[in-house]
């Protein structure tokens, strides 16, 4: 059978270029080896949320939380790549994030993000666009950037309650893209010409 599936392109996206569609590993190696590291990468986002979410807790002499929410962007855009392209299911429950006791023990204990007891970066690639579309997921990073202009948070409540979901979401997505990474590192060690659909579900 044709696969009917569309091709994406540049100007689907506010930040990719053609290459990183075509092979988004290229972006992965790019981030986590001369952008950040995940421990950093997880407490940038922390700190943007918080931010964006009270901006009485916004750190404006050290902190550059615009350009991290860009980074955040292009982020999401490359996990939406993935989730296009391997063609990943949307899931009824995306916010059931310890559908088993393993899982639970696995987070609390051993600070892993897993799935029925295993690390799985495609199943949270699915729970991240289940939630929402990458046009939400635009809507939702443009308002944590307008957010961050704002001196003080009044009497409003930005985000309300999803801000706990939104957080946790791309904090997941954050640890999903870094596995995908050390996927590839550990084929390259071992000699191997990196199969991206070997490594996206570790």
């Amino acid at each position: 059978m044709k696969n009917t599936q569309k091709k994406l392109k540049a100007k689907h996206f506010r930040y990719l270029s053609k290459d990183v569609i075509k092979n988004p590993m290229t972006y992965l190696e790019d981030f986590f080896v001369h952008e950040t590291s995940i421990g950093y990468w997880e407490k940038e986002i922390n700190l943007l949320i918080n931010a964006a979410a009270v901006p009485e807790m916004a750190d404006r002499n050290h902190a550059e939380h615009g350009y991290q929410c860009k980074l955040m962007v292009k982020q999401i855009e490359v996990a939406y790549v993935i989730f296009y392209q391997q063609q990943l299911p949307i899931q009824d429950t995306p916010l059931d994030f310890l559908p088993t006791r393993n899982d639970y023990y696995n987070y609390v204990f051993n600070a892993k993000y897993t799935t029925l007891g295993r690390s799985s970066p495609v199943d949270t690639i699915s729970k991240f666009f289940s939630y929402q579309s990458l046009e939400k997921w635009y809507g939702t990073m443009d308002d944590i950037m307008h957010y961050l202009t704002v001196s003080d948070s009044g009497n409003y409540e930005y985000f309300g309650d999803q801000i706990i979901a939104i957080r946790e979401l791309l904090i997941r997505l954050a640890f999903a893209m870094w596995e995908i990474h050390q996927g590839i590192e550990a084929s390259e060690k071992e000699n191997k010409l990196p199969q991206f659909e070997d490594i996206i579900d570790t």
